[in-house]
């Protein structure tokens, strides 16, 4: 059984971003989604860059590129990333787009979009519930097209894949749609292996004539072969060993070949069809699981090409030991052919294989590639398929064409009793539903379809009606989109409104702003010129300090030193010291005796020298207004300065408190 893989386009967009509302997906997530779908990161980044407040476009975006880039454009490659974010979408996503019946039909989609069907074709399509009554209504009010049904009819085929049969046979009445719906019914025959005409009867509770468990499997019919369920584990044992070969290999291979490089070049060169998918391998281990997927239960030529290009040998005892189970496995098979095979099989064109369990997709398509090794000497045509377990079973008749009025009125005599008696669920004859349980339970008859010439003029007054009303509808919709534009307008103006207020505020802000600046640059205009100021007087001030270090400086009067204070100069009145200017608690100074050549504090109140002598007379008769009466005497009573000095100087050498006063007074004053 082949499966068609359907790659989608950007034509697909708006299906896919419905599949993941439907799935309850969260847009928020859809960096992660881009990622799991091998999407380039610098094309997600700048996604997020340009659309970072709004996650729904984000996740447009993120669509669009990997509808319109990537290499894995596949229902399953979108369900295996959800994978790992959402089990439940995942599912939701495999089960209503993924199935085999959902592929073909999309794969004819574009098709059966540009179909027009008859009243009767729409009638039918109600009838054997691909669409819903409302649906019915809508396609005959747009004339017959599927445009806009589309969805709908998927939806219905992926619940029911034999609905899918039913709407080839539908399409069937048409001469126009008849190629599409000869394409439709083959693919069904080779994928989904379904039949038309099926009527379902009450649960089976005693079948005879299938084998039991632990027997061997026998023929079914000529050219059918059956493995009954315990046979399942003679496929998974042989899955599991290429399971196990897989894994044992890829570490071997990592370790024996040190360039990525080396080994992505040498693939491309030698498969030129895995060129694709290994543009976006830059690792080792994610060249291998490109090559891996390649790779067949029955087929592992390219792991054998790499073990024998880089000259691995640890890799092939295991891929002998391999090769040899597969052997073995395919050896029991022939025998059981040989065994069971009909006298006339080998001029049967394909041989049937019936399993007697459900499989998973991959766990089919291993079965069958099993099964194709095995007999490939015959070279004949293999399908697989497995038998659906359930409460029901299902009855095939056939009939010639111009017996089917007999059929239908034959199924309507005796309906009450299958119903009744039977358990009826569902009876099709042909294209034509007679009775279906889920459908209202009414009797779907095809003679219902048929109108009679009174029932034809209601149809018609009722269809002028119906179009009386689509005028009127139409009027209100121009009506209802010329409101619209209007709006729009008073919107737009709003909006430009809003914008020009806006910078109407931004300005007035940016004036205000500019007139605080001002007003705080001339403050500091302010505070620099007192600043500078005082650092005019500080400097002024601080000259004395500055000199004391260079100038020798007289002793005022005897000083032998203080308790506590050992360091102490001891001096006498007249002695000239050396002043180094450094302070002790600002009221001593380092000064050297040059008599007698000794170092230490003397107080500085004790020493005296010209050019402080000078400070604290421009200092205190003229800079500032100390009210000293002494000092006011000096200043107002005499006109000369040099009596001014004379008279300063012997003050001092008279009073000595009034030295240390003024010097505080010349500290306080620069601070």
């Amino acid at each position: 059984m082949s499966r068609r893989i359907s790659f989608m386009n950007v034509k697909h967009l708006k299906l896919v971003r419905d599949a993941l509302k439907e799935s309850h997906f969260i847009d928020a997530n859809w960096f992660d989604l881009g990622v799991e779908l091998n999407l380039p990161y610098p094309d997600l980044a700048n996604i997020r860059a340009k659309w970072s407040n709004d996650p729904s476009q984000c996740l447009l975006e993120c669509l669009s590129l990997w509808l319109t880039s990537a290499n894995n454009r596949t229902w399953e490659s979108l369900a295996s990333a959800l994978d790992k974010m959402n089990h439940a979408a995942a599912e939701h996503v495999r089960k209503t787009y993924g199935d085999p019946a959902s592929q073909i039909f999309q794969h004819y989609s574009d098709r059966i979009s540009q179909i027009f069907l008859t009243d009767s074709c729409i009638q039918l399509l109600y009838t054997e519930g691909l669409i819903t009554e409302d649906t019915q209504r809508k396609i005959e009010r747009c004339g017959g097209s599927l445009s806009d049904t589309l969805r709908e009819l998927m939806i219905a085929v992926s619940d029911d894949h034999s609905k899918l049969r039913s709407l080839g046979n539908i399409l069937m009445e048409l001469d126009k749609t008849k190629p599409l719906a000869q394409d439709i019914i083959k693919d069904c025959d080779e994928i989904i292996d379904r039949s038309v005409t099926t009527a379902v009867v009450r649960p089976v509770r005693k079948v005879n004539h299938l084998p039991a468990a632990n027997n061997i499997p026998v023929s079914a019919s000529d050219g059918e072969l059956f493995f009954n369920a315990a046979h399942q584990s003679m496929f998974d044992e042989i899955r599991g060993s290429f399971g196990i070969l897989i894994d044992e290999i890829i570490p071997l291979v990592s370790q024996s070949i040190p360039s990525a490089a080396k080994m992505k070049s040498f693939l491309q060169l030698s498969f030129p069809e895995l060129s694709a998918e290994l543009s976006n391998a830059d690792s080792i281990e994610g060249i291998m699981n490109v090559v891996v997927k390649k790779c067949r239960i029955n087929n592992i030529s390219k792991l054998k090409t790499i073990v024998k290009r880089f000259k691995i040998t640890e890799a092939k005892p295991l891929i002998s030991k391999y090769e040899k189970e597969v052997k073995t496995v395919c050896g029991s098979l022939k025998d059981y052919l040989s065994q069971n095979q009909p006298e006339h099989f080998f001029i049967c064109e394909t041989i049937r294989f019936t399993l007697g369990w459900e499989p998973e997709e991959n766990s089919l398509d291993d079965i069958r590639n099993l099964l194709e090794e095995a007999f490939k000497e015959l070279n004949k045509r293999i399908i697989v398929r497995s038998i659906h377990r359930g409460n029901s079973i299902i009855i095939i008749c056939y009939a010639p064409h111009h017996l089917l009025a007999a059929l239908f009125l034959e199924a309507q005599d005796n309906l009450t009793v299958l119903i009744k008696d039977f358990h009826l669920i569902r009876l099709t004859i042909g294209h034509h539903t007679v009775y279906n349980k889920r459908i209202k339970n009414k009797y779907c008859l095809v003679e219902e379809a048929k109108v009679t010439n009174d029932e034809a003029q209601e149809l018609k007054a009722l269809l002028d009606k119906k179009e009386g009303s689509i005028d009127e509808q139409r009027s209100l919709i121009k009506m209802k989109k010329e409101s619209e534009s209007k709006l729009k307008l008073c919107v737009k103006a709003h909006r430009l409104f809003q914008s020009k207020m806006s910078d109407i505020m931004h300005l007035r802000s940016k004036k205000e702003k500019q007139e605080e600046k001002s007003k705080a640059l001339k403050e500091n205009m302010y505070h620099i010129d007192y600043l500078q100021e005082c650092i005019y007087i500080k400097e002024i001030f601080l000259q004395p300090i500055r000199i004391w270090k260079e100038n020798v400086c007289t002793a005022r009067f005897d000083y032998t030193g203080l308790d506590g204070f050992g360091d102490s100069l001891l001096v006498n009145k007249g002695d000239e010291v050396e002043m180094h200017g450094c302070l002790r608690g600002l009221t001593q100074l380092i000064a050297r005796s040059l008599t007698s050549g000794l170092q230490g504090y003397v107080p500085f109140s004790y020493v005296e020298s010209k050019f402080d002598t000078l400070t604290l007379f421009q200092f205190a008769i003229y800079e500032s207004e100390l009210s000293y009466p002494t000092l006011c005497k000096i200043r107002n009573d005499l006109d000369n300065d040099d009596e001014k000095a004379t008279l300063f100087m012997e003050t001092l050498n008279d009073d000595p408190i009034m030295l240390d006063a003024l010097r505080q007074d010349i500290a306080l004053y620069n601070q």
